[in-house]
């Protein structure tokens, strides 16, 4: 008998064996891929503030919500509540914040692992867990306060609360507190990130797939019951409408930042569809893979419709065949479709298709298992771990090549500049100058308000986001009305991989608008920086008042 055992094992494919010996070392595979990611995700965790906005408003929106009882209102709420959280216990120190984040991420990791394993084959598993600790475009998020992390740790949590309930009722009627549950999950996940509203559709759909009509219209009736009582609740505690609204508002315009361009069509969305299309798959799928450069403009539709027709290809292979991999081409489906239809294009952000990634490097390499794995040829077997490991070595060479290993060394001493670009390292040495230099009743308007409030330690800012009108007298009202003293001119990149000369310059035009009328209005106050500098005006309105006095 021990002979014929010996003999089988002898005569076992190439795949067996390579996912007989990961599995028979799981507990060093552990510790190794958890020292990796520390390594990795210490050196590229980040003390600096975000220049990208959204991640402060996050902060602004957690504050406001604690000291005011400020609803937040755009994006998701649940995040900013989180966050409100951490802020009443530790006040507003942004590395304790961006801890938390680290934390969602770490967590996000392990459910997510929890959920797959001996879902997926051991090859998969390992590959998926090594090429997520190794990319420097996943860790980022571990430093950031986007709500990209804690949605990730949501999503996780309730996959693998999904995977669980359908291994426990395979085939079976699912308990109501179980659908009740998903239920939660799943207002949670909508509750931050709006998106994630079609995540719903998603779960009732596979549940019709599988014959479970009881969970599916279950589901239904929950999320559409906790939802409006969550509505009913915020409209009664907080007295405000509903968050999704201006969001909505800014999708359907064909210009999130210019209304005058007016709405969208039927066919417009469709032409968003087929450009994020090729901006979120051809450029930053094969950027977060390692298979383009990270610097990399360039947009394939061949690979977009070869990545289209390879989700098809698995859809087809785990119809009825595995219900974990098919309820994951059923979400992909669902969350990027909806993504690509309602993103507007410029936004162009490797952000907005991250917490997808781990999902799709998952259903796309167990994809080609299917049709690989059976081969009489060790080639073909060996196709899924080759690509897995391009993908690691690929992407552990463009994290090493992306991180400033010195840059957490140098914030930590006290270099808070350290990292920033001349634009910015100008501008926010400007909003320190004006908020230590200017008297405490002073109102500074600026491109970046939610960034400056942070780096000023809690001032407020008035943001200029848009010009509403080209008009002199309705700009310079605005800012009388507001209370507006003074204005920060920075000399921010419009391209902020490289000076290029052209800036953003919303600020700027606005302020054209009012000086070619009325000349005097702006009063130079100081300028720090040679080369891309950041200027401090102080705002004169005597000329206007006495003008229309005149007039």
């Amino acid at each position: 008998m021990g002979n014929k055992q010996r003999e089988k094992k002898s005569r076992a494919s190439w795949w067996d064996k390579a996912n007989q010996t990961l599995a028979e070392n799981h507990s060093m595979l552990v510790t190794a891929a958890f020292i990796i990611y520390l390594f990795f995700s210490f050196f590229t965790f980040s003390l600096r503030i975000s220049e990208g906005g959204d991640d402060s408003a996050y902060i602004i929106r957690a504050i406001s919500f604690l000291e005011e009882g400020k609803f937040p209102q755009f994006q998701g709420p649940l995040y900013p509540f989180i966050l409100s959280l951490f802020i009443a216990l530790f006040g507003t120190r942004i590395v304790v914040l961006k801890l938390s984040s680290w934390i969602f991420l770490s967590l996000s990791v392990f459910l997510l692992g929890k959920a797959i394993v001996n879902k997926v084959s051991a090859i998969t598993f390992w590959g998926i867990i090594l090429a997520l600790v190794v990319n420097h475009h996943f860790l980022y998020f571990g430093s950031q306060t986007y709500s990209e992390a804690f949605f990730m740790a949501l999503q996780s949590f309730f996959i693998l609360y999904l995977f669980r309930t359908i291994e426990k009722h395979d085939n079976l009627i699912i308990p109501v507190r179980c659908v009740l549950a998903i239920s939660v999950l799943l207002l949670t996940l909508y509750l931050t990130r709006t998106i994630a509203i079609v995540a719903v559709p998603a779960v009732v759909l596979f549940f019709f797939l599988r014959n479970q009509k009881k969970a599916a219209w279950l589901t239904i009736l929950f999320f559409v019951v906790l939802s409006g009582a969550f509505i009913g609740l915020k409209a009664i505690v907080a007295d405000s409408p509903t968050g999704a609204d201006s969001q909505l508002q800014s999708l359907l315009m064909k210009h999130p930042y210019d209304a005058s361009q007016g709405r969208e069509t039927f066919g417009g969305f469709f032409e968003r569809f087929a450009q994020n299309s090729n901006i979120y798959l051809s450029k930053y799928f094969a950027i977060l893979t390692g298979f383009k450069n990270a610097m990399s403009l360039s947009k394939q539709p061949l690979v977009t419709i070869l990545l289209y027709a390879w989700l098809i290809a698995g859809m087809i292979r785990f119809y009825r065949r595995n219900p974990y991999l098919l309820f994951i081409g059923i979400y992909l489906i669902f969350m990027l479709g909806t993504t690509f239809f309602a993103l507007h294009t410029i936004w162009d952000q490797v952000r907005l298709i991250i917490p997808f990634y781990p999902l799709m490097i998952i259903f796309l390499i167990e994809t080609v298992v299917a049709y690989t794995s059976k081969s009489k040829t060790a080639g073909k077997q060996k196709i899924p771990a080759v690509l897995l490991a391009f993908t690691i070595l690929l992407s552990t060479a463009q994290t090493v090549k992306q991180t400033d290993f010195q840059a957490t060394f140098k914030n930590i001493s006290g270099d808070q500049y350290y990292g920033y670009t001349p634009d910015w390292q100008n501008y926010l040495k400007m909003v320190e100058f004006a908020s230590h230099n200017l008297p405490p009743e002073s109102y500074i308007a600026c491109r970046k308000p939610n960034i400056a409030r942070l780096t000023a330690g809690g001032k407020e800012f008035y943001g200029i986001y848009r010009i509403d009108s080209e008009n002199a007298d309705t700009l310079i009202t605005q800012l009388y009305n507001r209370g507006v003293t003074h204005i920060i001119v920075a000399s921010l990149r419009k391209n902020p991989r490289m000076r290029t000369g052209q800036v953003i310059n919303t600020i700027h035009r606005y302020m054209k608008h009012i000086a070619d009328k009325y000349p005097g209005t702006f009063i130079l106050r100081k300028q720090i920086g040679e080369t891309e500098p950041a200027w401090l005006f102080e705002v004169n309105y005597n000329i206007w008042q006495q003008k229309n006095k005149e007039e």
